[in-house]
């Protein structure tokens, strides 16, 4: 009788142990949350990027160079295992002029893209995409000038090495999947006009 009892008066002791065990994970969940939602509202909006204008697709480096009115720097040094001319030349005019031109290796892979970035500041003028995971930073010099070599890796791991200069009135940025050496021997036979 006593068990019967019992039985009847269990879902009774139950429920109410079983929400105050529920309300307690939702409040420890809340307080998780809350010092990523206070430094939101403590940092206030993000900044906000700056507008681009349409991108634009050429033919040629020549269309590209009478379209923005500028004259695209080319690497002297042109290792064979890439394919000449670019496989695409894009470009913005606003509100910075870039041209990016994109290199194949031979088996049709992308292996070089050439940014240039027309603008006469000492900071980049616009955020560029660096490799996926940096794995080593270092500072040298290229053509007398101080560059940036990001060696790194791409999204599916495989080697994305990344040198970023300025000379003159132009900012370049060259990402490849070739090694360093070559990455930096292209840099310096580059010499914008």
């Amino acid at each position: 009788m006593a068990a019967g009892r019992f039985l009847r008066e269990l879902p009774g002791i139950l429920l109410p142990l079983l929400l105050t065990v529920a309300a307690a994970v939702l409040l420890l969940r809340i307080l998780n949350a809350l010092p990523e939602q206070l430094a939101r509202v403590l940092a206030g909006p993000p900044p906000a990027q700056p507008v681009l204008s349409e991108k634009l697709e050429f033919h040629s480096i020549e269309e590209a160079e009478r379209e923005l009115g500028v004259r695209i720097a080319l690497p002297a040094y042109f290792p064979s295992s890439l394919v000449w001319p670019p496989a695409s030349v894009r470009g913005q005019k606003e509100p910075v002029k870039v041209v990016a031109l994109m290199f194949l290796a031979a088996d049709g892979r992308q292996a070089l893209q050439l940014r240039e970035l027309f603008a006469a500041t000492e900071e980049f003028p616009l955020p560029v995409p660096e490799p996926a995971y940096t794995l080593e930073s270092k500072q040298l010099e290229v053509n007398g000038g101080a560059a940036r070599l990001l060696l790194g890796r791409a999204q599916d791991g495989s080697e994305l090495n990344q040198l970023r200069w300025r000379a003159g009135e132009v900012h370049l940025v060259a990402t490849t999947i070739l090694p360093p050496g070559e990455l930096i021997r292209i840099a310096e036979s580059i010499h914008p006009r």
